[in-house]
């Protein structure tokens, strides 16, 4: 009888632990950020009236440790003329590094909308600047280099740029027209997963543990004597 009841607790407590770690309380956790420095513009347009996709800027980074990325946001503006446009979609892409600069296009996402923007300020010479932000679905390796690029549908003019960030290595590069240059800036942006555990998520689990692990001590004792 006591053998059983035992049992049936121990039983018990490991099947609450289970449903509890395998609903872990998730978060959106920034994981990379550049912020912005309002400095400069950087063109990254597909121009849906007529020039196309002429201009892609492309920013690095990299991760310590294995992280499904799950947002990004990022920030830019409009000039030639610094007048807000319609922007009516976005494509962003996660690209593999080759020697230091963007490889082969590992994953893309086209999004409708504006991205949600939202205005931030004006940068010096009176462009208007806003943030955005995506839904994504990239798993980055730990320790490994990759490059993302947001570019917007937008009818010319005006012209958008991402706007540039004093964070980071110093690279990025842009591809205008057909040939590639390599900028003195990095670009704002940053990255989010939702599958990191907030902190209360932890505590939680280490207190549930603890009540589990003194009440089948208790019961224990009482059916030893």
């Amino acid at each position: 009888m006591a053998n059983r009841s035992g049992q049936s607790l121990l039983l018990t407590a490991l099947v609450a632990l289970l449903v509890f770690t395998a609903a872990p309380k998730c978060v959106g956790t920034v994981v990379y950020s550049q912020a912005p420095d309002y400095e400069n513009l950087w063109a990254s347009q597909n121009d849906i009236g007529g020039y196309g996709s002429y201009a892609t800027v492309y920013d690095n980074f990299s991760l310590s440790s294995f992280t499904e990325i799950s947002a990004v946001e990022w920030v830019g503006g409009y000039f030639n003329p610094p007048s807000a446009g319609t922007i009516t979609g976005w494509t962003v892409t996660f690209w593999s590094d080759s020697a230091g600069q963007p490889g082969s296009q590992l994953t893309s996402f086209v999004l409708a909308g504006n991205g949600g923007e939202i205005f931030l300020q004006k940068h010096d010479l009176g462009d208007p600047i806003y943030s955005y932000h995506a839904p994504v679905s990239f798993d980055a390796a730990a320790a490994v280099m990759y490059w993302l690029s947001v570019v917007p549908d937008l009818a010319f003019s005006p012209q958008w740029g991402w706007t540039t960030s004093s964070q980071g290595d110093g690279l990025s590069y842009q591809d205008f027209n057909g040939s590639r240059f390599q900028d003195p800036n990095d670009q704002a942006f940053s990255l989010s997963a939702t599958n990191v555990p907030d902190a209360g998520t932890f505590q939680l689990l280490g207190t549930g543990v603890l009540i589990i692990a003194t009440a089948l001590r208790s019961k224990l004792r009482r059916y030893a004597r």
